[in-house]
């Protein structure tokens, strides 16, 4: 069969869009393996999939799978690439809601290649100690792992990351990990080990956001918050301001790039 695609990326974090009204698309791991291929296929950090929800408020519907084929419940740049896409694509208007396996969340187009999109945070972050060493443990989205470091340069994001990524405490589900430096001025430095890619990518969405909800909640530093990824990316979170009041963040606002690459045509 024949599949109509898009690329895009949201921070470097790249994914296929594809709309799929009629649910026709193979759903198979296998398949999704194969598209997301760098060297058979299209290539991708993941594969997003739209639908029309007009039963359900006007919301789009987004599924999301990582590049080896598991499900994930959310991605904050495939958030906003997807807002972007239901906007260019769909003739949908500046504020989308997108029907996720996170609850319906809202993605507003606020520039040719920008994008904010709202982010729940499903479990505060609290601190933990792993071998040693002061980490911060949450879920926004999806659960993520926060672990402060001195040098971003010299932090062993695969190393390290798939150690705490397969780490018994977080199993069976496993654990995304976020490896980010704080600096006295300008945007904090991150660096991302992704579940499901298993291995860096060039920025995280959710993980960015985690990070932001630990250092607002946990090291009582103020929103809001500039992140600099590790391709120089600069991405912003901020929260609800009753939330701030509570100092318990519910959800978040996470604003960054979005960007059509090319389309094309695949036959799976």
């Amino acid at each position: 069969m024949k599949i109509e695609f898009t690329k895009m990326h949201g921070a470097g974090n790249d994914f296929i869009v594809v709309f799929d009204p009629s649910r026709k698309f193979p759903r198979k791991p296998e398949t999704i393996m194969r598209l997301c291929s760098r060297n058979r296929g299209v290539g991708a950090d993941g594969l997003i999939l739209l639908s029309n929800q007009k039963k359900r408020g006007g919301a789009f519907r987004m599924e999301f799978f990582n590049s080896d084929g598991s499900i994930a419940g959310m991605c904050g740049n495939g958030l906003r690439c997807a807002g972007l896409f239901c906007h260019n694509r769909l003739k949908a208007g500046k504020n989308v809601r997108i029907k996720t396996d996170s609850g319906i969340l809202e993605a507003v187009i606020t520039g040719k290649e920008t994008a904010r999109v709202s982010i729940p945070v499903k479990t505060l972050f609290k601190e933990i100690i792993l071998e040693g060493r002061k980490m911060y443990f949450g879920n926004t989205g999806v659960p993520h792992l926060v672990i402060p470091v001195k040098d971003i340069e010299k932090a062993d994001v695969l190393k390290d990351g798939r150690k705490f990524r397969f780490h018994r405490k977080f199993a069976p589900a496993g654990t995304n990990v976020n490896f980010i430096s704080i600096p006295g001025k300008g945007p904090v430095r991150i660096r991302t080990y992704e579940r499901g890619v298993e291995g860096e990518t060039s920025a995280c969405g959710t993980g960015i956001t985690a990070s932001a909800v630990t250092l607002f909640s946990c090291l009582d530093m103020k929103p809001p918050f500039e992140f600099l990824t590790v391709d120089g990316d600069l991405l912003k979170v901020d929260f609800c301001k009753s939330d701030n009041m509570l100092c318990t963040p519910r959800r978040a606002f996470l604003t960054g790039p979005a960007v059509e690459v090319f389309s094309g045509t695949i036959i799976l």
